[in-house]
């Protein structure tokens, strides 16, 4: 992991989204991504033979790609792409060059010529995520000039994914799609709701940040590619329950005695009521493992999970506790960032200090945290 990754991954935290039209909230590049990446995974579970661990880099490689490439409007890209592709590859790919390893390079270099099935969901559910987004904004100014030209655009897209049984399921617009629906809701949520920041960030965007960080985290330390899959997932489903409940901010959650523990037994008891019923029965038993004691270190079962200490590297599970540690990292990320943009609110402040000073002496899964938890690793 590289400074260099990391700042451009929360630079899309600052790119907004149908920005030519008038909107009645913003759209944000990040938690387009994180959407796209949440449906993704629901569309893959609905076929077979799904690489995961390509899924992820090549989902990784388009937010790299879009963060180089900023807001250009998609018909401006594809015309662009159409006239002159490899140079914008090329473009990209030197920006990335002292940012990314060999392995993602090889994904952001093949991005725009893979005719995988896991580049096809990922397409898939790039419109998915840009036609939900596009349905808030038709409903609240459907006469605005060339609306109809983009939505009909978006819906001819559609089509050509029909091949996907989860696109067909969600089509049906029923419980599946109710579940990416209410994942989608979470970019109206604001992390540090009680404190002004900038950029500001939503829940949404915060789980895609923590699942790239996990699987960058799991790489670095030489685990397995399905433990990696897991930990991304992990992160990229974290904070799903605060759809439901929204977020109770730390000051209360943590020093209120006992409220902690109650909370986290509402959190299992609307899982299983409110979340779970809504996907399919073959996702609920992961999305269940990946959801209930998020940051527990968990051995994957016949029957579900085990939660242990450690997780050895070579063997299926999930590192929760590297999970927590990628969620303490974007909540570092976070208050820096404002606070070098010049928002300077104490609650900030403490809350950079107190992450460095926990990490400054920590190393884990032969991680020295202490590097990343610095001032100085964020511009």
């Amino acid at each position: 992991m590289t400074k260099k990754i990391i700042n451009l991954l929360f630079a899309t935290a600052s790119i907004e989204r149908w920005n030519d039209l008038p909107r009645p909230v913003k759209f944000i590049e990040l938690d387009k991504q994180a959407h796209k990446m949440i449906i993704a995974y629901f569309l893959a579970h609905c076929e077979k033979d799904v690489d995961f661990y390509k899924l992820i880099n090549l989902g990784i490689a388009e937010v790299l790609y879009r963060a180089i490439l900023t807001d250009l409007k998609s018909p401006v890209y594809h015309y662009l792409r159409e006239k002159n592709g490899e140079a914008l590859d090329k473009f990209v790919l030197e920006n990335l060059d002292d940012a990314i390893d060999d392995e993602l390079k090889y994904y952001v270099k093949v991005l725009n010529t893979d005719l995988s099935k896991e580049k096809h969901i990922l397409l898939a559910a790039g419109y998915l995520a840009s036609k939900w987004e596009f349905d808030i904004i038709y409903n609240f100014a459907p006469n605005i000039y060339g609306i109809e030209e983009t939505k009909r655009n978006l819906e001819n897209s559609l089509e050509d994914f029909y091949d996907l049984e989860g696109m067909k399921v969600l089509s049906l617009k029923k419980k599946s799609y109710d579940f990416i629906s209410l994942c989608g809701n979470l970019r109206f949520q604001k992390r540090w709701a009680y404190v002004p920041r900038i950029p500001e960030t939503s829940v949404l965007g915060h789980m895609l940040f923590v699942a790239i960080v996990s699987f960058l985290f799991t790489k670095e330390y030489g685990g397995n590619k399905q433990k990696a899959c897991y930990n991304f997932f992990t992160g990229l489903f974290h904070d799903l329950p605060e759809a439901l409940t929204r977020d109770i901010v730390a000051p209360v959650k943590h020093n209120v005695k006992g409220l902690d523990e109650i909370l986290k037994e509402y959190e299992k008891k609307l899982i299983e009521e409110k979340i779970l019923p809504l996907v399919p029965k073959n996702i609920q038993k992961e999305l269940r493992i990946l959801i209930i004691d998020e940051f527990a270190n968990k051995i994957i079962t016949e029957d579900g999970y085990e939660i242990v200490d450690f997780v050895n590297k070579d063997v299926v599970g999930i590192d929760g506790s590297l999970v927590k540690i990628a969620d303490n990292f974007a909540a570092f990320v976070e208050a820096l960032k404002s606070i070098k943009y010049g928002i300077k609110a104490p609650e900030l402040k403490r809350a950079v200090e107190f992450w460095q000073e926990k990490y400054k002496n920590l190393k884990l899964y032969g991680i020295d945290f202490s590097k990343y938890f610095n001032k100085d690793f964020i511009e």
